[in-house]
């Protein structure tokens, strides 16, 4: 069963202090503060999986940034793969019961990680306190390969309304 995406979140501590979040399980640390080094990491051991990369951009002054990977129907994130439309349903209601009016929008991610990064003041990998790439790369092992599970077929809204 998914977590919500509101249990997940680093405290303002972890916000505040790299080492701290940094040491939290690989759950939460993916989940919330990562999903983008495990996002791109899935994509470069499945490229041919036919997943692109999707970042979850709620409006201003809203918390909730997340970026996932899609393959237009099954959606994978840090908690597994799920169908995308049930992704975002489960992401915008946990984020309006934290932030009452939450709202936000999906966006295509169609640049490398690290311009991705600049772009959106995300953390480049180099910039962990040690290798994120090899964490994600050793957190996917957990997961199966994605040809093995099956999609829903639903196209997912580009608004979270």
């Amino acid at each position: 069963m998914r977590q919500p995406i509101t249990a997940l979140m680093r405290t303002p501590a972890e916000v505040h202090d790299l080492a701290l979040s940094w040491g939290r399980a690989d759950l939460p640390f993916f989940a919330a503060g990562a999903c983008h080094v495990l996002a791109f990491a899935f994509l470069e051991r499945y490229p041919q999986a036919g997943f692109r990369p999707r970042f979850i951009r709620p409006a201003p002054g809203f918390r909730g940034a997340h970026v996932y990977v899609t393959d237009g129907q099954l959606a994978f994130d840090a908690q597994g793969f799920v169908p995308e439309a049930e992704l975002l349903r489960l992401h915008m209601l946990a984020l309006r019961s934290m932030q009452p009016g939450w709202q936000g929008e999906v966006q295509e991610i169609g640049v490398p990680l690290a311009e991705f990064c600049a772009g959106q003041q995300h953390r480049p990998p180099w910039a962990y306190p040690g290798d994120v790439w090899a964490r994600a790369q050793r957190y996917l092992n957990l997961f199966p390969d994605p040809a093995t599970v099956a999609g829903d077929a639903q196209t997912p809204p580009d608004q979270l309304a």
